[in-house]
Parts: structure tokens; sequence; C-alpha cells
């Protein structure tokens, strides 16, 4: 025997119409969260692999003058070059893999900036050449942005936007690493890779024995 069908009454019918738009607005938020925590994530993902290439970039520039400095013509022409007396004492007669490393992180040579002290440092080992000004900008902005995520939490400080004015920061304010820029400072450290590369082939003392 059929069973008539059941009919709802006006109040238990929007008894559930209210219960399906408060499972729709819970879903919403539900999906909404989600999609919040997933874009911290990726953020969050994106500034490690961008702290990660820049200092892999300033990793191979200093294991590359510290391989010169185990050069005994290269720590006589920068001792006899216009370094300060502390520096050449620390230099002089030293063998120390280690001490090499100290040497070049007290060595504050002339700029205004981390791109234009490495230019100034790598004269010195026949290793200077001219660089385009998207590339001294770019890399300015990686050397800001790394500082800012490390030293200030990703918050953009006075000091942050002025540094490096073409990133358009605001103070205060979160910096977020996109794809777009990695993207855009992977090209950059690259061509700078790419640049130190070719000066290297040129260079005195890496084709000296």
């Amino acid at each position: 025997m059929t069973r008539p069908p059941t009919f709802l009454n006006p109040e238990q019918h929007q008894e559930l119409i209210s219960g399906m738009n408060k499972i729709e607005k819970d879903s919403l938020q539900t999906i909404k969260f989600s999609e919040r925590i997933l874009m911290d994530d990726f953020f969050k993902t994106n500034q490690h692999i961008f702290i990660a290439m820049w200092n892999s970039l300033q990793t191979a520039i200093e294991n590359t003058l510290t391989e010169l400095l185990k050069k005994e013509d290269v720590r006589n022409d920068i001792i006899n070059s216009d370094i300060t007396d502390k520096l050449k004492n620390m230099l002089k007669d030293e063998i120390d893999e280690d001490n090499y490393r100290w040497f070049l992180s007290k060595w504050q040579t002339k700029g205004n900036n981390k791109t234009e002290y490495t230019e100034s440092k790598l004269q010195y080992f026949d290793l200077d050449g001219n660089i385009s000004e998207d590339l001294k900008t770019g890399l300015i902005e990686m050397n800001t942005l790394r500082n800012c995520l490390v030293h200030r939490a990703g918050i953009a400080d006075k000091k942050t936007v002025k540094q490096a004015p073409s990133l358009n920061l605001t103070v205060n304010k979160e910096i977020q690493i996109t794809q777009d820029m990695l993207l855009k400072y992977h090209k950059i450290a690259g061509n700078y890779g790419t640049e130190l590369m070719g000066r290297a082939i040129k260079c005195k003392y890496l084709n000296s024995p």
C-alpha cells in the first residue's frame, strides 16, 4: 500500500529554507577562510623561496671571493691597495678559510647600497664591470625586500620605502611576494649571475696558477 505524500506546513517550510540558507552561509564562510589560509601559506612559501634565492646569490659571490683569497697574489695585491691598516693586518699571513670569510664580512667598501658595496669590492678581485640601471635597481629591490622580510617580519618601514622607492611600498603595510615577483627576481638574480660568470672568464686571478 502506497503511503500518501507528506507536505510541509508553512512553518516547517520556512524552517527548512532558513536551515538551507544557514548551511550555504556557513559553507561560503568556510570557503573564504580556507582561501585565506591557502593564500597566507602561498605568500609565506614565496617569501622563503625569495630569501633563499637572494642568499644563494650572495653565497656564490662570497664563495668565489673566498677562493680567490686563498691565492697569495690576490692577498698581496689587496694588502698593497688602499684598504685600512686594520684590514691589512687581518689578511696578512692568514691561511684559514673561515678568517677569509670574516675578513670579507668586515670589509666595508664604498657605496650607497648593497649592490654598490658588492661592485666596489669586486674591483679588488679584477671582477668589476658595468651593470645596467634596470639590473642595479632590481638587485637593490631584492636586498631591500630580503632585509624587510628577515628583520621586519615583512612589514615595510620608512627605511625600506626610502631604500627602494621603485617598489612603491606603503609604510606599516605587509609585503607579499607574489608569483610574478618571484619570476621577476629569479630573472634578475640569473642575469647578475651570468654577468659575474662572464667577468670571471676574464679575471686575471682565476686564469693564473
